[in-house]
């Protein structure tokens, strides 16, 4: 379609054979009389938005026969958005060159399945009956697809001159042939579509069906005034007389909405459909808007993107909505539901494997929350392509009000607060050590269910929520694989909020690469780390070859000590250690506790009486925190 462009929204080209008039109809359009003197051609006219109904600045090309070449009218047909075709009533000869020439010369330069909109415009209507009129039209109008409707007028009379543009302007901002086919005389596919899913939006309960006050709310929205209960009356009136199953339970069905939207179009009252259309977001291509899916969202360095209040209640809106036993989770069947007014079902079975789920795999309330949380901080198109067709835009704005920019994490810091509700942890460590288990577990999968799964039903990526001295937070864990000593880490897996390095406690060797990797990349960092022993059986861990052992490694680095996650720790997001990291996220202004571990003084009878009270100090602000 040769939609409107925002200079000169619509372009009308007006053609036809010499002495027809239709330099006279722009002349009695633009002087609203009759001018008995008119030029061979009349110069481009533009007309404001302001004096049209349709709000569009609007540009006539006058195209003469005696002045302008072959080439040049070939190059208007191609620049114009509708084309007027004008011809005298009272001159069969220019009546049958209307489709013997035009209509054809037409489609010759734009092809034949070209989308350029035709009005026929015969002239001189004074001169002829009405019916004659018709009779000579209908014909051309039902070989010619492209023609969307015929206008009498006369120039001499004023009658219909300004109906022609109107039609003409129409054509162009409400065009029928991307929602109709004038050969099957039904909906396009494309249009059925997009019309299922405003039904689908505007289905608030989920039943199938659309009330009065659900009507009304779609007229609200859609016309910005309700529809009085006559008027809804009348319309289901007019449903159950063109389809037999347009109306149920005193309620509007789907095959009702389609078949009203048929009949506006039917009788000429696209305009109807195209405003609906437009509420909804989509575009003359019956997809969705770019700016409608992807609005401008700007994020500073240091920042970070996060659900807001507003993104909540609209998602756990959703859920009840779709939650249909009422048993705070959602099946397989439901969550299809939940997305079927998306193009496809935007998660998968490793995004889900992702979050917590039932024994089943049937998504909790809090995976739900929790996957939405993960896809705002790590595809935040994705996230706001999602909510426009689940119709958050319908209710707000746009989706940015679903959206919480966070402040740079420096000032965080600087100033010893955060408001934040996400939190990253790389868990990096050497094969074998028990990484995908101990991020698996945070989600609540047994040992059993790790190993059913595959890598590829996983990404590298789990989230879940954890309190954090009583506040609720995200801790999204990142799994990232170290095969051996000479890989190297990438600047994103060298950037979170802390890094959790991961070494398995039965073997002998696992520490050692952890070590390394700590003094190749996060030492002298601000990032909070902590080293945790996987695999053990209480606190029990074998002995690591390396020039110290785990905890002196720590104290002379001034790090926590190490952390153990014993094998009665997996599928359990309750152990310790997920606190742990957490707190260490939300508070990594509090990592200078940990310095106050002397390299050479391990004894505290050498430490002097401020000094160990201090290290004191420190010992209980880090039990307050983190036990």
């Amino acid at each position: 379609m040769s939609a409107p462009t925002s200079i000169g929204d619509v372009r009308i080209l007006v053609v036809g054979d010499a002495n027809v008039g239709k330099t006279s109809i722009i002349m009695s359009l633009v002087n609203d009389c009759f001018i008995e003197d008119v030029p061979e051609k009349v110069e481009r006219v533009v007309i404001p938005p302001d004096v049209t109904a349709e709000r569009v600045t609007t540009a006539i090309v006058d195209y003469s026969t005696r002045v302008h070449t072959k080439e040049d009218l070939e190059t208007e047909l191609r620049n114009c958005n509708v084309v007027c075709i004008v011809y005298a009533v009272n001159d069969p000869a220019s009546s049958e060159r209307v489709s013997s020439h035009w209509l054809k010369l037409v489609q010759k330069v734009l092809g034949n399945d070209h989308d350029r909109p035709i009005i026929l415009v015969g002239n001189k209507s004074d001169a002829i009956d009405d019916t004659e009129l018709i009779n000579q039209v209908v014909p051309i109008m039902n070989e010619f697809i492209e023609v969307e409707t015929c206008v009498e007028c006369s120039a001499k009379t004023m009658r219909n001159i300004s109906e022609i543009f109107y039609y003409a302007q129409k054509a162009v901002v409400y065009p029928i042939r991307p929602l109709y086919s004038a050969e099957d005389k039904e909906l396009t596919p494309k249009c059925r579509k997009a019309l299922i899913h405003i039904f689908k939006l505007s289905d608030f309960d989920n039943d199938g069906l659309l009330s009065d006050n659900e009507l009304n709310e779609f007229q609200t929205r859609c016309f910005d005034m309700p529809l009085s209960d006559i008027a809804i009356e009348e319309v289901k009136r007019v449903v159950t007389s063109v389809s037999s199953k347009g109306v149920l339970d005193d309620c509007l069905t789907l095959d009702g909405f389609l078949s009203l939207h048929q009949l506006f179009i039917q009788r000429g009252r696209h305009e109807t459909t195209w405003s609906i259309l437009k509420r909804f977001g989509y575009g003359y291509d019956l997809q969705l808007r770019e700016d409608y899916l992807y609005p401008t969202v700007r994020i500073p360095p240091g920042s970070s993107t996060e659900l807001s209040d507003e993104g909540i209640c609209f998602l756990m809106g959703l859920f009840t909505k779709f939650d249909d036993d009422r048993d705070n989770c959602l099946s397989p069947t439901e969550l299809s539901s939940l997305f079927s007014v998306c193009p496809s079902q935007p998660w998968s079975s490793e995004q889900l494997n992702s979050v917590e789920t039932t024994s089943t795999g049937w998504v909790t309330k809090r995976g739900f929350l929790a996957l939405w949380y993960m896809n705002t901080l790590l595809n935040i198109n994705q996230m706001m392509e999602q909510l426009a067709y689940l119709g958050y835009n319908i209710a707000f704005r746009n989706q940015l009000s679903a959206i919480r920019v966070t402040r740079d994490r420096r000032i965080d810091v600087q100033e010893k607060y955060t408001s934040r509700r996400v939190f990253q942890c790389h868990v990096i460590g050497g094969k074998d050590a028990g990484k995908t288990v101990f991020c698996r577990s945070f989600v609540g999968k047994n040992l059993r269910e790790v190993q059913q799964m595959n890598k590829r039903q996983m990404t590298p990526y789990v989230i879940n929520s954890i309190k954090v001295k009583g506040q609720e937070k995200y801790l999204l864990l990142h799994e990232v694989d170290v095969f051996s000593a000479t890989d190297s880490l990438t600047s994103y897996e060298t950037a979170a909020d802390v890094i959790c390095l991961l070494y398995d406690g039965t073997a002998s060797d696992s520490f050692a690469q952890c070590a390394n990797i700590y003094l190749r990349y996060f030492h002298r960092t601000k990032v909070p780390v902590l080293f945790v022993a996987t695999k053990t059986v209480g606190n029990n861990e074998v002995e690591q070859d390396f020039e110290m052992s785990p905890l002196e490694f720590c104290k002379i680095y001034g790090l926590p000590p190490p952390v153990h996650f014993p094998t009665s720790d997996i599928g359990r997001p309750s152990s310790p250690v997920y606190s742990i990291l957490a707190t260490m996220a939300v508070y990594p202004h509090l990592k200078h506790v940990y310095h106050y571990f002397d390299t050479k003084l391990f004894s505290l009878p050498r430490i002097t009486f401020g000094a160990s009270m201090a290290l004191l100090a420190g010992f209980l602000l880090y039990k307050n925190i983190y036990v």
